[in-house]
């Protein structure tokens, strides 16, 4: 079956095997998910005239918000903040297992510090709400399986219901800091911005021991609130010891499987994301749809092996660049550059 395939990739991807996986994904999926089959029939494009990853139909995001993408009866339902107030997405997830060993298989690689021996995992502090708290947030069942998985003695989380729970925080890095121990803390930009707003208040200076590090994931976008990232940094500097270097930046949504993350603590461009080789990125045209070169800027589009009971090719309302196969973002595209995506979205619901 296509998805022991692709759990065979991951765990030991060979060069060469995307594009057979990407095609045999797309055939799984044109023959399970009626809409999506439906919308590549009209366009001419079917397992039997696609010949390349890049020519797989794409799924614009906001379609997960009002068509139902599943290959198989979901085991679970990932749903988007809906931030911005429109509907919210819904990943209805099948294989949650392939999940997992995605976040196995690339998580410790960017975001632990290179020769992490299993005995010697750092103690993890979360400030991404629990499953408990956000039972279908998909970024809760990746940070749930991370501290399962990669969390050493210690970890925990220091947020609920009403957000940080910045006295516990405090008692946790102090703890750390006694013990001359490097830790990890995983957050939001925003939850992570909560907590240094609190030590800047308070006026505490804590110094982590070398090794530690901060992933950030992101997650500001259509709140009320601006973090200024320059201001991020100077406060990560001046209340944890923690410059620029020891920030891995990770790029995901709730409509993709994979991650992609800065490769910060090897010494990389802080600005540059990688996926996986279960994961290709391209920018396109936002009227045309066209892929564009190196450097110029597009709407991003993923084809995410990882989506195999979903949809497989994700168009985003993110702009960005590609870049020596990675990418950059240049942030949330306008609403009048969004053209392309909408007529898809329509196409898939079967309205043009």
């Amino acid at each position: 079956m296509i998805v022991e395939r692709i759990l065979e990739f991951v765990r030991r991807p060979e060069a060469g095997r995307f594009e057979e996986l990407a095609l045999a994904a797309f055939a799984y999926q044109f023959e399970q998910v009626a809409p999506y089959r439906a919308m590549c029939e009209r366009d001419g494009r079917t397992p039997a005239t696609v010949r390349s990853w890049r020519d797989i139909p794409a799924v614009p995001a906001a379609a997960f918000a009002t068509v139902e993408l599943a290959t198989d009866p979901p085991v679970e339902l990932f749903r988007s903040s809906g931030t911005l107030g429109d509907a919210r997405s819904v990943h209805r997830h099948p294989f949650p297992g392939l999940y997992r060993v995605i976040v196995e298989a690339s998580f410790p690689a960017f975001c632990l510090p290179r020769g992490t021996r299993p005995e010697a995992l750092p103690p993890i502090l979360s400030l991404v709400p629990p499953r408990a708290v956000a039972p279908d947030s998909s970024l809760a069942f990746m940070i749930e399986h991370v501290l399962d998985h990669f969390g050493g003695p210690d970890s925990t989380h220091a947020i609920g219901e009403r957000g940080v729970e910045v006295g516990r925080a405090r008692s946790w890095l102090s703890a750390r800091q006694r013990e001359h121990r490097p830790a990890l803390i995983v957050a939001t930009t925003l939850a992570l911005a909560d907590l240094l707003d609190f030590l800047h208040r308070m006026d505490l200076k804590l110094r982590l021991a070398p090794g530690s590090a901060v992933f950030e994931t992101g997650g500001a976008k259509g709140r009320d609130r601006e973090v200024d990232r320059g201001e991020l940094e100077t406060r990560l500097a001046t209340h944890l010891a923690l410059g620029p270097g020891a920030i891995v930046a990770e790029y995901g949504m709730t409509e993709l499987t994979s991650q992609a993350y800065t490769r910060t603590l090897a010494g990389g461009d802080p600005g540059l994301y990688l996926p996986p080789p279960w994961m290709r990125v391209r920018a396109l045209d936002p009227e045309s749809l066209a892929e564009l070169p190196d450097g110029e800027s597009g709407l991003l589009a993923f084809l995410d092996l990882g989506n195999v009971g979903s949809a497989l090719h994700v168009l985003t309302e993110d702009l960005g660049r590609t870049d020596a196969g990675g990418f950059r973002l240049d942030g949330r595209a306008p609403e009048a550059a969004l053209r392309g995506c909408s007529l898809l979205a329509e196409e898939l619901a079967g309205r043009r």
